[in-house]
């Protein structure tokens, strides 16, 4: 019997380092090899630019909260608040700075909440509105998997 408890701790144990190391590797040399394309720009538009997507978000959430609820009002305003009236407001100067691929990737995030809304307020198809958020969202990671921000 102690043999047996002795054998499953040694198992444990080359198991929980083996788990342990696997789980910290990935880390190390996903930090190390960032290779997505920087855009350099000021920590004010870094905030910005990260406040823009933070918002984009928590419009995605509230998007999926009124879809379970089949709650058109909520999806129709979470969608247009950040929408073509966002993309506007964003500053002139700081959208010359931007890469032509970012700038083509801000207003198709910005025109895809815009197609929710208007789906939400026109026809209330809740698989439509699931449908494009699915698609906005490969938008959003495409973004994310090819920039990346830094303060100059």
């Amino acid at each position: 019997m102690n043999r047996v408890t002795f054998k499953g701790r040694v198992l444990r144990s080359v198991m929980g380092c083996f788990l342990g190391f696997s789980m910290v590797t990935p880390v190390m040399a996903s930090e190390s090899a960032d290779e997505r394309e920087v855009i350099w720009v000021s920590a004010d538009e870094k905030a910005v630019l990260l406040s823009e997507m933070r918002a984009f978000l928590e419009a995605s959430q509230r998007i999926l909260e009124g879809s379970l609820a089949d709650d058109m009002e909520v999806i129709e305003e979470a969608a247009r608040s950040v929408g073509m009236k966002m993309m506007r407001a964003t500053p002139k100067e700081l959208h010359k700075k931007l890469p032509s691929g970012f700038t083509a990737l801000g207003p198709k995030a910005h025109r895809g909440f815009e197609a929710i809304a208007d789906e939400a307020s026109a026809m209330g198809d809740r698989e439509m509105v699931l449908q494009h958020l699915a698609k906005l969202q490969k938008t959003c990671n495409s973004c994310h998997s090819i920039y990346r921000f830094e303060v100059k």
